[in-house]
């Protein structure tokens, strides 16, 4: 399989699957991946008219995809992820938000979004292939030929995000993500620590100082992530700095370097 930067999704569609049942499956054979995609064949694939053969990639793609998507292991064990949606999983509309959520902030899915947006106000059709181009251009690869984007859309178009094709809607756009289209400009080429380290600072409130370490106990507690302790500066902090979003202030021995939250225009999160 080639390499992406966007998570295949093959079969791990709405149109294939009901999440929901998928969770519950991979719930009940954590541990037995073989269990699990018979499972799947048994119940989205066994009516496919095609060979046994094929019935079973069809039922490894879809694991493929939840994997892909950071929902099971290799082993189908639910990660934090996968148990959170799990959780909430009788309520569709909740479920999907969430997974959208995932999807924007953690998938690449804001710089697909930003990605059409570029594409519709350049008067042009939005389309696979000029997808695959775009994307390119910003440093996201998904495989010629792949269908990654149009997976993704289906589960924003389930929360709301996408409708009637590509058409955004910007409100539950904004509502979802936490930030409307100039923020999430801004914020795009930001990895996934800095989004939830920033994110953490923005929701205290206040021009500190605070100390960094409990910045990221916090981010980490709140979001689930994990940091690199000894790598926060460089994987974190100066490059936070660097775009503007902090500052940074000489430490003690003891304590970890204090920062202050600068403005920005990035309002909401």
């Amino acid at each position: 399989m080639q390499r992406s930067d966007l998570p295949f999704g093959s079969e791990f569609s709405p149109s294939q699957i009901d999440p929901a049942h998928v969770l519950e499956l991979a719930k009940e054979h954590s541990g037995n991946a073989r269990a699990f995609e018979q499972a799947i064949l048994e119940t989205y694939f066994s009516k496919n008219k095609t060979s046994d053969y094929n019935k079973g990639k069809l039922a490894n793609n879809a694991k493929l995809g939840m994997i892909a998507y950071g929902i099971i292991d290799r082993d189908v064990h639910l990660t934090e992820l996968g148990v959170y949606l799990y959780l909430i999983r009788d309520d569709k509309a909740k479920l999907y938000e969430e997974l959208a959520r995932h999807i924007l902030l953690d998938l690449h899915g804001i710089t697909l979004v930003q990605c059409v947006q570029d594409i519709q106000a350049a008067g042009e059709k939005v389309d696979l292939v000029k997808l695959r181009e775009w994307l390119e251009q910003r440093g996201i690869h998904f495989p010629r030929g792949g269908k990654h984007p149009s997976m993704m859309r289906l589960w924003l178009e389930k929360a709301g995000i996408f409708v009637s094709g590509w058409r955004i809607n910007e409100e539950r756009l904004q509502q979802i993500a936490g930030a409307s289209s100039e923020d999430i400009e801004a914020i795009a080429h930001l990895s996934r620590e800095q989004r939830a380290y920033l994110k953490a600072l923005a929701n205290i409130g206040g021009a500190g100082p605070y100390l960094s370490n409990d910045i990221e106990k916090l981010a980490s507690t709140a979001y689930g992530i994990k940091f690199n302790e000894k790598g926060l500066p460089k994987s974190v902090l100066y490059p936070l700095q660097e775009a503007g979003y902090i500052t940074l202030e000489r430490g003690t021995k003891q304590d970890a370097t204090p920062i202050k939250l600068c403005k920005t225009q990035i309002s909401a999160w």
